[in-house]
């Protein structure tokens, strides 16, 4: 009896622990599911909060981005005419004071499309003396020069040192020149002469390119700001046009000798900068007009929103809708400033009442028409 009362027990307690286990074994697969359903839906909850970020991002941006043309039209308006960001658009938050949301970081750069070289000219000087200053010898300097030119005019001749469409076919190319200004500065590579100057070995991109591209705008068509030209592009207009080109920055610098300060002047009238017009012409004649210009035409609008992680950027090109005569008071305005040249002035200061901080409802309000506009990539 005690030996059977004995075995049932050790059998009874065998059945429970059968049942035990197989109750851990469903919590467990319960606690598995549970587990993976959170992780789900915690990735659902993460996916569409970012996108409910993004959009108040989105708003947010072009808020910045509205405050950005409202500045650059009120500036305008007082002043006449736009020459430099020292007039206070270089600085839009601060200009219009906009108020940004807590937990929100925006930033917004103007910068000057107007300062750089337009691809949409075929000046055989210019290019030459681009060149020339990326320290490019004379020889390979002419044929990168006429292959750009043959490349974008519209006709089928050849330069004495360029290549067209039968050249193209000669070497093997399955492509010829478009007969257009370049759209993008990969098209550099399919160029004779500039795929072998301007790209390393493996295809990238080397020291000349970065300087073309530093130097050439896609976009602008207008005459280069010389307010807004620096290193080779002001090189260049400096010997095109006779001018020091030190001398003229010296001036831009204002009296503290530092760029980018209150004090800083800027030219309004490049006839009257010393020199001007004794540069590299034929014939001694005057520079060419479609080159040199001193006010700021296009723009490019970068603004960028974030909170967090989570990032929105806006990238925008900018030109004016159609020419508008400077305003004369813009011209008579402290015309004391500078005794040394009459056709630099100065910015008076920014007053604390300024109402471009308004929001408008259209951008026919602006002076300006968005030639590009990209959301989340730059171009």
């Amino acid at each position: 009896m005690y030996v059977l009362s004995k075995g049932s027990r050790v059998q009874g307690f065998g059945g429970r622990g059968s049942v035990l286990i197989g109750v851990l074994v469903i919590l467990f697969l319960m606690s598995v599911v549970v587990m993976k359903f959170m992780k789900e839906a915690t990735r659902e909850i993460e996916y569409q909060s970012q996108f409910q970020g993004q959009e108040d991002l989105r708003s947010q941006a072009y808020c910045i981005f509205d405050a950005a043309m409202a500045t650059l039209h009120e500036i305008r308006e007082i002043d006449g005419q736009l020459y430099r960001s020292v007039q206070g658009w270089g600085d839009p938050l601060g200009y219009s004071k906009l108020p940004v949301p807590e937990g929100i970081k925006a930033t917004v750069t103007i910068s000057d499309e107007s300062g750089k070289l337009p691809i949409n000219h075929n000046n055989v000087q210019v290019w030459n003396l681009l060149f020339e200053e990326m320290g490019i010898d004379l020889s390979e300097a002419e044929i990168l020069t006429d292959s750009l030119i043959d490349w974008m005019d519209q006709d089928d001749l050849k330069r004495l040192n360029g290549a067209e469409k039968d050249d193209y076919e000669l070497e093997g190319h399955e492509y010829n020149p478009p007969n257009e200004i370049l759209k993008d500065f990969d098209e550099l590579r399919l160029i004779e002469g500039f795929d072998e100057k301007f790209f390393n070995e493996d295809g990238s991109p080397n020291q000349y390119h970065q300087y073309f591209t530093q130097s050439v705008s896609l976009h602008n068509q207008h005459p280069v700001n010389v307010n807004a030209a620096q290193g080779l592009v002001l090189n260049v207009l400096a010997r095109m046009g006779g001018f020091d080109s030190e001398y003229l920055m010296q001036h831009l610098r204002g009296p503290d000798n530092e760029p980018g300060t209150g004090d800083d002047p800027w030219v309004s009238n490049t006839s009257q900068i010393p020199g001007f017009g004794a540069g590299l012409t034929p014939g001694g004649g005057s520079p060419p007009s479609n080159l040199f210009g001193s006010t700021s035409q296009m723009f490019r609008i970068e603004v960028k929103a974030s909170r967090g992680e989570s990032v929105f950027l806006i990238d925008t090109l900018v030109g004016p809708k159609g020419s508008s005569g400077s305003s004369s008071s813009a011209n008579n305005r402290n015309s004391s400033d500078n005794k040394r040249n009459p056709a630099i002035r100065v910015r008076r200061p920014v007053t604390s009442g300024s109402k471009s901080g308004r929001s408008t409802s259209g951008s026919s309000y602006y002076p300006f028409d968005v030639i590009f506009i990209s959301e989340n990539r730059i171009f």
